[in-house]
């Protein structure tokens, strides 16, 4: 007998739209959102399209993460479906939905993208804690989430693992890129250097660009630094100056098959991100076959990455080491050649498909 679950979010953000649509076609899936947009971007998804699942928006315009929109409550009741995921616990609504679940005894579970213990102070964590707690099933990501789940209180044994991902299986290239083919695409794109570094990501300083455009002084003069996710903040040019660096280049917000030709143009993947809860990137460059240096403070890495295998590690706030590790990858055809068959033989277990399956067959069960 088909199940019927209902999912808790934020808003719909195209991976997540892309998983349910995976995940409904195995269920009788409906997902609340709390809005569809979010104050500082406009998700590309078209509710004209055919969806697998039965999406309920609380709020068509942005996102009030500390305000509690209560016509989430009339959705709560008991014997309607057979599972409750919540997956936001720090937005006021779904907090909300929390407290009213505990209280009407309804059974539910609780999903996070990763999870990151931080310095707060008691109270912060004990609040943390009364909303963590509780649930039947948690789904987690990885160690670090199944580690932040049980500093919280959560047993061990209520905790199940799933593949997070943003990619279908369809997306993963079927080899690495040979030489002459990413000289193509180099050139379709106007890249004039003959090996180029790529990250990916939204203009913070919490993504660690500042990291990279240090290391990237100490690359060969026939290496390219390309930065896509929207225009540079004022520091990050002034520091390219004092470093002398002037092989940078940002690229704004592009469509996805634009950003994808950056992946295929691109020799090695940087991610010096302060720190991430995820960090899908990692799964995009590893799907395109690249080797991925990131820090500890990404989980993805954390949970993808074998280090020396498929890609470095390296500690936060730390450019020296990407300097390093970048000049021994450009340096070495057959060092990039197998971190590339690597990290394709790992990204394989992290799609979409393989994210509903995972979901489906715990559903399914009970």
């Amino acid at each position: 007998m088909t199940k019927k679950v209902l999912f808790l979010s934020n808003v719909p953000a195209p991976y997540r739209i892309n998983f349910f649509n995976e995940l409904g076609k195995l269920v009788d899936l409906t997902v609340i959102f709390e809005a569809k947009t979010t104050p500082f971007s406009a998700f590309n998804y078209n509710l004209d399209q055919k969806l697998n699942f039965t999406a309920i928006f609380l709020s068509d315009g942005d996102i009030r993460e500390r305000c509690v929109d209560w016509k989430i409550l009339p959705f709560l009741k008991r014997g309607v479906y057979d599972h409750v995921v919540v997956t936001n616990y720090g937005y006021a609504t779904e907090a909300a939905a929390i407290l009213a679940l505990k209280v009407r005894g309804i059974p539910y579970e609780m999903e996070l993208d990763g999870g990151v213990l931080r310095n707060e102070n008691f109270l912060a964590r004990a609040i943390k804690r009364l909303l963590v707690c509780g649930a039947e099933r948690y789904w987690s990501t990885g160690e670090q989430t199944d580690q932040f789940f049980n500093t919280l209180g959560v047993p061990l044994e209520k905790i199940v693992r799933y593949p997070f991902s943003s990619i279908y299986e369809r997306e993963i290239v079927p080899r690495p890129y040979s030489e002459n083919e990413k000289q193509t695409v180099k050139r379709e794109l106007g890249i004039p250097y003959r090996r180029m570094v790529l990250s990916v990501g939204r203009a913070l300083h919490l993504k660690g660009f500042d990291l990279l455009i240090r290391a990237a002084a100490r690359l060969p003069q026939d290496t390219g630094v390309y930065i896509v996710g929207g225009a540079p903040l004022p520091e990050w040019l002034a520091l390219a100056k004092e470093v002398g660096f002037d092989r940078l280049h940002f690229v704004e917000y592009a469509p996805k098959e634009t950003v994808q030709a950056y992946y295929r143009a691109a020799d090695a993947f940087v991610l010096a991100t302060r720190g991430d809860v995820w960090g899908l990137v990692v799964n995009e460059a590893m799907a395109n076959a690249l080797p991925v240096i990131t820090t500890e403070g990404c989980v993805a890495g954390c949970e993808m990455i074998k280090d020396g295998e498929n890609g470095y590690r390296i500690p936060c706030d730390a450019w020296e080491p990407i300097a390093e590790l970048l000049n021994a990858l450009l340096g070495s055809d057959e060092l990039r050649e197998n971190m590339a068959n690597a990290a394709l033989a790992t990204v394989r277990n992290y799609t979409l498909e393989a994210m509903a399956r995972v979901h489906a067959e715990f559903f399914l069960q009970g």
